[in-house]
């Protein structure tokens, strides 16, 4: 349900949500309802209560039970039960509707205008006759004294047809070159009125003899309404914006309306030929429907944008103090002041205000039901207008709920206000784009056409279709919003973890050491110096200083150094120095092995004999303040600190390069650089002990592992005699030690104590 408040009037919008097709099955509605959660919590006062196209007229029977609606296409009628809430039949026809006349207190006696100039007479079971009259048929209306049928034609004349007798009688004749737009009946006093073209409202006696055909009185509107409200001159259906295209009469007899084509209301005492007041609904659209709400004293006028509801009052009400009318006024509840404007989503053709048995005629409903261009049919409940009738009371128990849980009482919010959230609005199904972007989705050639609605400096589209445009358009849009998805829900998982420590500092474009420095200091203790820190990271004084590169610190300058000479960054390379004491073992390690020769690189020899102040040093210097003769002592001792810091340097960020020696084995230079595993290793420190040998040494060493495998017979039949590792082993050992004490460059090795050993 939308709900909307305008004016301080609340307004329920029963018709909603979606609406179904007319082919979808009963199974398929109730799966649909359980899918959808705007199609199950949507109300449906009147089951079915839609046209396959469109509708153009809506009455409802003298005894309030039954509703007649008329539409298209094909063109058909359509009768709905109130006591059941459901449509009774469905009738076709053979041409459209242009009035519909309930002649009985049921669906049983019903007069149907049709624009090929046929009125059709329909029963309970169905069409009964047809009657053609002479010329095109606009109005219809049934005068019950006489039992006549009025039709108000194109031409000069009124027909007459009288019902009892089966006949037309004479008609009722007009001036020349005049004809009649709409006619009415007063329901108090057998009186008909004719409004006709040339802006002039004839009146009829129905009790004179056929004597008397021509009108008694003539009321000029023309002249009365000269001045107020514009004409729409685009408008390709009403040329004439003073032609009177409806007229309506109250239940007492003394208030008649009449509408103009140019969108003016002129409010009228039958004893008076000057208007009360006169409506604008500066549309400039023709008013196709008027009906007096005698409960709530208004007026309900409508034209194709709207159904404006304004107040008006009897002779009576019109006599008071001036303190009464100031009142009114504050109240706005004097003559013309509109108490809501209910805007649909279509344009308007007809309304009536749905009443039930006690009220057959709804003056005092609230209910309002509304024949549209579109097929589902609008209903509308106003409680500041009337109560819900009987077959729908459950309405009030809903608003009042609805009142209680989810309005918003803004009384400071005027105009037309959504007060439900998460509600649809007017245009739900419907997105508003810009000429520009019609063009960038390339679909510029649908202007003009029924699937945009011009609004304000655009135009709505159907949803569906707009999403169906923008896919063809932008292929890979989905692609992209997925993969946005996606990174979000990452980022959102990775802001959860905890994040290291130098994550988490904020970074800056300039002067990044100083503001770690700054952070680390703030973050370090609760100290005056911390609190300073802080302040300056955040104060927006010192923003340029992190942002703007004119504001840099260059740390390498001589004169920066000399107004600090204790080193701001003296600690800037001692964990990192930490850290790499692993690679520095490894390198220890790998030049240990002898296979490699480290290589320096020659431009370092350079650099170490170029005795200029200017080169790059680190200024992680501590030392005094510098004065006179000390200069020279701290110029060698930075000397000496810049030679410590560059070979920091080479040895953490330059590439160490080694040059491998000849062990005569390509193969072996994985197992060399420590890479292989531990057998090789063992293998390649083997080979080098016996390259450090004598030469008579090795020769010696060769002959006694050859036997250690002796092999006979080597022709066909070999003999083999195989010594075991362990006693090859040991003898090795054995001799090793000897050499030891004969030999001091041979490496010695320390040997493990076993079980052996203690026998």
């Amino acid at each position: 349900m939308n709900v909307q408040k305008r004016n301080d009037v609340t307004i329920y919008n029963l018709s909603s949500g979606p609406a179904l097709p007319e082919w979808l099955g009963e199974r398929a509605r109730r799966n649909l309802a359980k899918r959808d959660d705007m199609i199950r919590r949507r109300i449906e006062l009147i089951q079915d209560f839609q046209m396959p196209s469109s509708a153009n007229k809506v009455v409802q029977s003298g005894d309030g039970r039954y509703v007649i609606v008329g539409g298209t296409y094909p063109p058909r009628i359509r009768c709905f039960d109130l006591h059941d809430l459901t449509m009774k039949f469905e009738r076709y026809l053979d041409s459209q509707v242009m009035d519909i006349v309930m002649l009985g207190e049921d669906y049983g006696k019903i007069g149907i205008l049709m624009d090929d100039r046929t009125i059709g007479f329909h029963a309970h079971y169905g069409k009964h006759e047809a009657i053609r009259i002479p010329k095109f048929g606009r109005s219809m209306t049934y005068e019950p004294t006489t039992c006549e049928l009025l039709v108000a034609a194109s031409g000069d004349q009124i027909y007459r047809l009288n019902l009892e007798e089966g006949r037309f009688t004479e008609p009722w004749a007009m001036d020349v070159g005049v004809s009649a737009a709409c006619i009415a009946v007063s329901p108090s006093q057998p009186l008909a009125s004719v409004g006709c073209d040339d802006g002039i409202v004839r009146f009829w006696d129905n009790r004179s003899p056929d004597t008397l055909l021509k009108p008694f009185l003539k009321l000029d509107v023309q002249s009365a309404t000269a001045g107020y409200g514009f004409a729409d001159e685009n408008s390709l259906f009403h040329k004439n914006p003073n032609e009177i295209s409806s007229i309506a009469h109250d239940s007492s007899g003394l208030y008649m309306a009449a509408g103009t084509a140019g969108g003016l209301v002129a409010l009228y005492d039958v004893r008076t030929s000057k208007p009360l007041h006169v409506m604008e609904h500066k549309h400039g659209a023709p008013i196709h429907t008027i009906k007096f709400h005698s409960g709530s004293a208004c007026i309900l006028s409508s034209d194709e944008k709207l159904v404006k509801i304004w107040k008006y009052k009897s002779s009576g009400e019109i006599v008071r103090t001036s303190a009464a009318m100031l009142e009114d006024q504050n109240n706005g509840s004097s003559v013309g002041s509109v108490v809501a404007n209910v805007e649909g989503t279509g344009k308007f053709a007809n309304f009536i205000m749905a009443g039930d048995e006690k009220d057959p005629t709804g003056e005092t409903s609230g209910v309002l039901l509304c024949a549209t261009d579109q097929p589902k049919l609008e209903t509308y409940y106003i409680p500041k207008v009337g109560l819900a009738p009987k077959w729908c009371s459950f309405l009030e128990n809903i608003t009042e709920e609805l009142e209680e849980r989810d309005l918003k009482r803004d009384s400071a919010a005027g105009g037309d206000v959504l007060v439900r959230e998460g509600e649809e609005t007017v245009f739900e199904n419907y997105k508003f784009v810009s000429r520009d972007d019609l063009e960038s989705l390339g679909v510029s050639d649908l202007v003009g056409t029924p699937m945009l609605k011009a609004y304000m400096h655009g135009f709505f589209m159907d949803i569906s279709l707009y999403n169906r445009i923008r896919a063809v358009a932008n292929p890979f849009e989905y692609e992209d919003y997925r993969k946005k998805k996606l990174k979000e829900r990452l980022d959102a998982k990775r802001a959860s973890r905890i994040a290291p420590k130098e994550s988490r500092k904020k970074k800056t474009a300039v002067n990044t050491e100083f503001a770690d420095r700054l952070q680390d200091k703030a973050g370090a203790s609760k100290t005056k110096a911390a609190k300073l820190a802080g302040q300056i990271l955040s104060d927006n004084r010192f923003g340029n200083m992190f942002t703007n590169p004119d504001y840099e610190i260059d740390e390498e300058d001589e004169d920066f150094k000399l107004r600090n000479p204790s080193g701001v960054a003296a600690k800037k390379g001692t964990k990192r120095d930490d850290m790499d004491s692993d690679d520095d073992d490894s390198d220890a390690d790998m030049a240990d092995t002898g296979v490699f020769r480290r290589v320096d690189d020659e431009l370092d020899d350079d650099e170490d004999s170029n005795d200029s102040d200017s080169d790059d040093s680190d200024d992680g210097f501590r030392g005094g303040k510098v004065r006179g003769e000390a200069y020279d002592q701290v110029k060698a001792m930075n000397k000496q600190l810049r030679q410590q810091k560059k070979d920091r340097k080479n040895k953490n960020k330059k590439v160490i390069m080694y040059e491998a020696d000849d062990l005569g084995d390509a193969n072996d230079a994985a197992v060399h650089a420590g890479l292989g595993q531990k057998s090789a290793s063992m293998k390649v420190k083997e080979k080098i002990r016996r390259m450090n040998m004598p030469l008579d040494k090795r020769f010696r060493m060769e002959e006694e592992e050859e036997k250690l495998v002796k092999v006979v017979n080597k022709g066909g039949a070999k003999e083999i005699t195989y010594i075991p590792k362990d006693s090859k082993a040991k003898k090795r050992e054995e001799k090793q030690e000897e050499e030891s004490d004969e030999e001091p460059y041979s490496r010695s090795k320390r040997q493990r104590r076993s079980m052996k050993g203690l026998r």
